[in-house]
């Protein structure tokens, strides 16, 4: 009877295949964008990205360019047809991941300053909840940055959970509930231009949150408040299984 059930997956080379007419479709679609001829910073950010990630793979196995060609994507989907925002999602993983400096990449400052928005600094001087929370504070000051932070992590949520561990699930989470999610709230009557995305947004992060919390035993949706700052920075600092399991609070029984 079992062999009724069997499912045929894909071969490597099935899967070679898929992921590079996946990302030829992608790019091919953002091209077209570009033919209007009010896109020159994405124009020069589709071939700067595919350049500069070539050869590197997520966790998930897929080509890491399919993430900031999805997030392009998306933006367009959502009337976030904008030069700027299309340029920023397409180079927003360069300077941490590729390693290449903000003030060297071939766009425009207005650009560079949404990237470098985008882009987490780390500083031994501050605990990890500093770290972070300057950082999504600082996201408040650019339009872009805020709404690609959104949508980069409404991407990387969808996929996390069969390409990440409990450790980054936890700590996304509760990351996305009482960091960026309040931001983009309030940011909705601050970019009001924008309300209808970022509610959507907002919308799919806590749809996102409330799947993955049922994978590891937690519910940061239901907290009637906000984490104190020592346990936030618990949360974050956690490397490994057995620190978050000393942290028995945050796990329903």
């Amino acid at each position: 009877m079992s062999g009724l059930y069997e499912i045929e997956r894909r071969t490597h080379e099935e899967d070679v295949e898929y992921y590079t007419e996946l990302s030829r479709k992608k790019f091919t679609f953002l091209r077209g964008v570009c033919s209007d001829g009010k896109h020159p910073n994405t124009s020069i950010a589709l071939s700067l990205a595919r350049e500069l990630h070539a050869g590197q793979k997520r966790d998930s196995g897929e080509p890491y360019i399919i993430h900031p060609l999805s997030l392009a994507c998306d933006a367009v989907g959502m009337f976030l047809n904008d030069d700027i925002m299309l340029a920023t999602l397409l180079l927003h993983d360069v300077p941490e991941d590729v390693g290449t400096m903000v003030m060297d990449l071939s766009v425009d400052d207005e650009v560079k300053r949404a990237v470098e928005c985008m882009t987490i600094r780390k500083n031994s001087d501050m605990t990890k909840l500093e770290v972070k929370t300057h950082y999504f504070k600082n996201l408040m000051t650019n339009k872009y940055a805020l709404i690609g932070k959104g949508l980069d992590r409404r991407n990387n949520l969808s996929t996390m959970a069969t390409a990440k561990g409990k450790v980054s699930i936890v700590k996304n989470c509760f990351e996305t509930c009482f960091l960026l999610s309040p931001l983009l709230k309030e940011a909705k009557d601050i970019y009001a231009q924008y309300s209808n995305q970022l509610h959507t947004i907002r919308t799919d992060l806590n749809t996102s949150v409330r799947d993955l919390s049922a994978l590891v035993r937690i519910d940061p949706l239901s907290y009637k408040h906000q984490p104190s700052d020592e346990l936030m920075n618990l949360i974050l600092s956690a490397k490994t299984e057995a620190d978050l399991e000393q942290i028995n609070e945050i796990f329903i029984p």
